[in-house]
């Protein structure tokens, strides 16, 4: 039906081992195993998302690494870069589980991968923070391929700005950046039912 169709009623639980069953009228995604082999590889992982967006996809295409180009304007992403956001070197459909341990391993321990030529994968405690850290690498890509047009590349966010920036861990508040996204679909006609968690 595709995702702005999508209705909660047509989210359903796949089991990580065995063939699952969806109901009639559906089929399992294609790129399943990316979901299977990361949650089986990352016991910390609760939530996996895989999504395209198009200025993440385009940086890394353009050979722009998403580094720590900004700081309190998206603090989660600074701190992501800053770590390094791993890139998957395959421009594949991950459809196969020994494609989707390849994805695992690229991943590692961080929060987000990039898929080459295709898409990200992010991962979190629950959806909405996976959901999150995908906007915030989506919206570190977009920043990245914006100031790439002058003459040089922007420099990174200077040691000491960072060091004064807070280290957000478990206070920062996935739940409220979640809700602002919702308003602004909700604003923009596109929203959730109300009766959506």
């Amino acid at each position: 039906r595709g995702l702005l169709l999508t209705e909660p009623a047509d989210v359903h639980r796949v089991p990580a081992d065995g063939e699952p069953a969806p109901p009639e009228g559906y089929r399992v995604p294609n790129e399943l195993p990316i979901h299977r082999e990361v949650l089986r590889a990352r016991p910390d992982v609760l939530a996996v998302v895989h999504v395209h967006p198009p200025h993440t996809v385009a940086a890394d295409l353009a050979g722009l690494p998403l580094r720590p180009v900004v700081g309190a304007y998206d603090i989660p992403a600074m701190r992501m870069a800053l770590d390094g956001v791993p890139v998957y070197p395959r421009a594949v459909l991950v459809t196969r589980a020994e494609l989707g341990r390849e994805v695992a391993a690229a991943l590692g321990d961080r929060p987000v991968a990039i898929l080459r030529g295709h898409g990200i994968v992010a991962t979190g405690d629950s959806v909405q923070q996976a959901v999150v850290r995908a906007l915030s690498v989506e919206s570190l890509a977009t920043m990245t391929l914006r100031s790439a047009v002058g003459p040089t590349l922007p420099a990174p966010v200077p040691p000491e700005d960072i060091a004064e920036l807070p280290d957000l861990g478990g206070g920062f508040n996935d739940t409220l950046v979640w809700n602002s996204h919702v308003a602004a679909l909700e604003h923009a006609g596109l929203g959730l039912r109300p009766d959506t968690p």
